[in-house]
């Protein structure tokens, strides 16, 4: 029976899978009238959609885009609903012509998983498909080197192990900034096809130079910082830097406090880092007073906070940060 449950925390994945179903159910030359999308319909609204016949030939693809109707705690009908239940019935005696699918993506680090008992999931998973996009846990990051290649091979170039280590270590495991970033290297070293350590450190320069300055920063070489600071400044704006400062910064904090009583496994569950990156950051911490790194932040908030109402003016409130 044509009707899948895509659900899951990691939203690229989700959404690739969904272009890939509309590729393959829907007849390019109808897809404009055979294809529906409803957005937190009610149920009554969904019923009289899936009882819809396709126009023309091909098949009918309904695409409900739902965060409430599978999941306990968010549902506004409950399951005995006899609404509900009519769904549920129209649903297993759906046309074949008809697929339907539901898109019901979760918050990362919730836990939500669709509710395994009602009657709706059920059908699903006897007569359709019940798909889950998981997104990649803190400590899998050799999964996540496997597929920024697999993706970087998908778009006609190479990547070695370490130029993606590199790029997970500077981007973080956010698929879709990964691919992004794939794409911004692609481009910048064509006609070339294979992406080397250098090429990820020159083409991700501006991040490159955001984590030196932090550290000369952290570490008081404030001569090394200013000159760090003023060389972003030719690419970047003074608010952009702060906030991957504040990114910086609270990971500090958060790691620092935590290091007092857990490992690196802990930590890494609790800010959502790959471990490798946490292990790196509690060396980097590990003679720097727990007093400086909360200064160090204050002081930050204080720089934002004149920059945005004006009080200095933005290079120059950046540069007394780092002097201060």
């Amino acid at each position: 029976m044509p009707v899948y449950l895509y659900w899951g925390e990691e939203e690229f994945n989700l959404e690739n899978g969904v272009r890939e179903l509309r590729k393959k159910v829907l007849d390019s030359g109808f897809s404009a009238l055979n294809h529906k999308v409803l957005k937190e319909p009610d149920l009554r609204e969904l019923i009289e959609t899936i009882q819809t016949l396709p126009m023309m030939l091909g098949n009918l693809l309904i695409e409900v885009r739902t965060s409430t109707l599978f999941f306990r705690g968010k549902r506004t009908v409950s399951s005995s609903d006899p609404l509900m239940q009519k769904l549920a019935d129209v649903i297993a005696k759906l046309d074949s012509r008809i697929h339907l699918l539901f898109v019901s993506p979760v918050e990362r680090e919730s836990g939500k998983k669709p509710d395994s008992v009602m009657k709706l999931v059920k059908i699903i998973q006897k007569t359709g498909q019940v798909v889950e996009f998981p997104a990649f846990k803190f400590y899998q990051e050799d999964k996540v080197v496997g597929w920024i290649q697999k993706q970087a091979s998908e778009k006609s170039l190479k990547i070695s192990r370490d130029a993606a280590m590199s790029l997970l270590q500077d981007i973080g495991p956010d698929l879709r900034k990964l691919d992004l970033e794939l794409d911004k290297i692609g481009t910048t070293i064509h006609p070339k096809t294979s992406i080397t350590i250098n090429d990820v450190r020159e083409v991700s320069s501006t991040s490159e130079n955001v984590f030196l300055m932090a550290e000369c920063w952290l570490n008081n070489d404030k001569s090394r910082a200013l000159l760090e600071l003023n060389k972003l400044f030719d690419k970047n704006n003074p608010l952009k830097i702060a906030a991957t400062l504040q990114t910086l910064t609270r990971r500090w904090v958060k790691i620092k406090t935590e290091s007092r009583s857990k490992n690196s496994f802990d930590i890494s569950k609790s800010v959502n880092l790959p471990k490798f990156v946490v292990e790196k950051e509690m060396q980097k911490l590990r003679n720097i007073p727990e007093s400086r790194v909360f200064q160090l932040r204050e002081n930050l908030k204080n720089t934002e906070s004149k920059i945005k109402s004006g009080e200095l003016a933005p290079e120059t409130a950046m540069e007394l940060l780092i002097l201060s």
